[in-house]
C-alpha cells in the first residue's frame, strides 16, 4: 500500500502507458501557449508542436 492509498487519494489511470495526465492552471496553459508561439521550430517538429498547441488550447477552453 502506497502513501496515496493511505491518504485516500485516487490515482488517475491512463489507457495508454505512454500517456501522462497533467493538471495545469489557466495561467500555466497560457504561458505554454505563448512560449510555443514565440519559439521557432523546424521540419518534423512543426507538426508535433502544432498538435501540442491544439491540445493546450482545448484544455484552456475547458477552463473558461
Amino acid at each position: 500500500m502506497g502513501l496515496a492509498d493511505k491518504l485516500g487519494l485516487k490515482k488517475e489511470e491512463t489507457k495508454n502507458p505512454n500517456e501522462a495526465t497533467l493538471k495545469l492552471t489557466k495561467g500555466e496553459l497560457e504561458a505554454l501557449i505563448i512560449g510555443l508561439g514565440e519559439a521557432s521550430f523546424k521540419g518534423k517538429q512543426v507538426e508535433s508542436v502544432f498538435k501540442l498547441a491544439v491540445k493546450l488550447q482545448d484544455a484552456l477552453r475547458k477552463l473558461n
